[in-house]
This record gives C-alpha cells, sequence and structure tokens, in this order.
C-alpha cells in the first residue's frame, strides 16, 4: 500500500522540537516563531492520529511511538544533508575549465590524452582556449594556461611541466626512399619551414647544433603553423622540425621517424600557469595534477 508522507515542514518541526526537547529552540533553528512550530506539530499528530509528543512539566517529552519516529527522521535529514553538501562539493569541483595554450600543443599533446581526464572527472567541463597570446590570467576567463618560456611570467605562478626537445623528422616512406643518415643528406630533401613565433628559427638553430649552418634545402614548403607542418611531413612532403611534444605519439606509432640522433634541449620548456595570489579551485588542482602525470609519461623518450 502507498503511504503519501506528510508535509516536509511538519516533519522538520517535530524532528527539530524532539532533538531539543524545546519548541523555543526548534523555532530559533528553523527561523520561525513558537506557535509555527506547536501547529506544526498539531498538523502532523492530526494526519497521522498518533500522539508524538506533549508537555512535561515545564519541558516537553515524546511518546515511545515519538521517539521512535524521531530516530528515523533525524537519519534520514542527516542523510539529506549529507547529500546536499556532497553535491555542492562536487559543483565547487566541477564546471567549466578555460585552459589557455598553443593550438599545436592542444592538437598534438592535450587533446590525443584528454580523455583519460574525462574518465577520470567527468564533472569538468574542459574549454580550450588556443593562442599563442599571453593572456592575462588576472583579467580573463582563463583558470590555467599551458605556457612555452623560461618559465617567470609576472603576476602568475608557474610550475614546470615538461622539457622540449627538437629535430628533424619525417615520413617512413620518404626515408626509405630518400635516406638520411647525415646532416648533409637533408640537401637532397624539401624542408617544412613555419613561418610563425615562436619557430621561425628552429631550422637555423637546429643546423647550427649539427654544424651545417652553410646546408641549403632542395626546396621550402612554408606554414602557419608547427601542426601543418608537422600534418605535412606526416604525408610525405618533406622534412619538418619536430618538438618532441608535438611529434612524441607519431615517433611511438610510426607515422613519422627521427633520422638523426642530432637532437637540440632548449633553456624554454612548458609551463602550468596559474595567477598568483587567487585560491586554486579544486577543478584548476585536479587538472593541473593529470597533466604534471601525464607529462612524465613519454613514451617517445627513448626514441
Amino acid at each position: 500500500m502507498t503511504v503519501f508522507p506528510p508535509s516536509l515542514k511538519a516533519l522538520r518541526a517535530f524532528e527539530t522540537a524532539a532533538r531539543h526537547l524545546s519548541m523555543s529552540r526548534a523555532a530559533d533553528e528553523l527561523a520561525v516563531t513558537q506557535p509555527a512550530v506547536t501547529q506544526q506539530i498539531k498538523a502532523l499528530e492530526t494526519v497521522l492520529g498518533v500522539r508524538l509528543i506533549y508537555r512535561e512539566g515545564q519541558g516537553l517529552a515524546l511518546t515511545s511511538a515519538g521517539r521512535a519516529y524521531a530516530e528515523r527522521l533525524h537519519s534520514i535529514f542527516t542523510e539529506i544533508g549529507a547529500a546536499t553538501a556532497d553535491l555542492l562539493d562536487q559543483k565547487k569541483k566541477g564546471g567549466v575549465l578555460t585552459v589557455s595554450l598553443l593550438p599545436t600543443l592542444a592538437q598534438r599533446w592535450l587533446i590525443p590524452r584528454l580523455g583519460s581526464f574525462q574518465t577520470i572527472h567527468p564533472e569538468i567541463e574542459v574549454r580550450f582556449s588556443t593562442t599563442a597570446r599571453v593572456v592575462n590570467l588576472h583579467r580573463e576567463d582563463v583558470d590555467l594556461a599551458i605556457r612555452f618560456g623560461e618559465g617567470s611570467w609576472r603576476g602568475s605562478h608557474s610550475q614546470f611541466m615538461m622539457a622540449n626537445d627538437m629535430f628533424p623528422v619525417l615520413g617512413p616512406q620518404l626515408q626509405s626512399a630518400q635516406p638520411i643518415t647525415r646532416p648533409e643528406d637533408l640537401a637532397e630533401h624539401i624542408w617544412l619551414w613555419v613561418e610563425a613565433e615562436p619557430r621561425t628559427n628552429d631550422w637555423q638553430a637546429w643546423l647550427k647544433a649539427a654544424g651545417a649552418e652553410d646546408l641549403k634545402p632542395k626546396g621550402r614548403i612554408a606554414f602557419e603553423s608547427s601542426s601543418q607542418a608537422l600534418a605535412a611531413a606526416t604525408a610525405g612532403l618533406g622534412v619538418a622540425i619536430g618538438h618532441r611534444p608535438f611529434v612524441m605519439d607519431d615517433l611511438s606509432s610510426g607515422r613519422l621517424v627521427m633520422p638523426l640522433e642530432i637532437a637540440i634541449s632548449s633553456s624554454q620548456a612548458y609551463y602550468i600557469v596559474t595567477a598568483s595570489g587567487n585560491t586554486i579551485l579544486p577543478r584548476v588542482s585536479a587538472f593541473r595534477d593529470w597533466l604534471l602525470a601525464e607529462a612524465q609519461f613519454n613514451p617517445a623518450q627513448d626514441i
């Protein structure tokens, strides 16, 4: 048989009065008048047809039925409070997380790994803001940035995420057709060039480190981003300069190869950056910790 419960207000009034054994203290806790509490309890007893509470001397006393009912109600209201607190805590931990980072890092490193974060934290909605511009974390709607640089930005707190080194890469078929076994072999290939900061000097920097500053390419194709140049390399159009975070997955899968062992390390690296002086929200700390764990796992480090 379905039993429809009494009003929540009446149940709450009775549970509070039973807990305090005082109408006045129950009224204070519920922020209502004492007569209102008394009226709710009388209405409850009328609906149930059971005496629950009565006056005894200067105070209140519970009937046996009232005592048992009050204990059950107390457990139920306590559980409702705990469930509500958990929900609000999840709301604080969840919500939208806006991350600023370079477009190529988003496409070639972060997005392929993001599924594991979503599995762990489905309550957090990640929004990317891809740009090469250094955003103002105090004024713009950005929770966290992944920046490439020396690790010091005014008004920000930065934490080292991962190092960066760079080297020539090309598709395996092109390497088989026109093998590169020494820097001089690069002269027989088309170089895929990025004409955008901070990658404009990648080829010159690598050639200098390899002792081949005077080397000239067979031809050049220019691109606006590293992502485009690396896609062209994967398609066999030529040789690109690959930054390890951008190419580690392609090296592991064999879509790209690293023909020479000459890799130059950069004084610059990738850092997780947040606004200094601001309280770190749970969703930000959760994403930061996940980023650090992912950055430590580098399947291409020994390739």
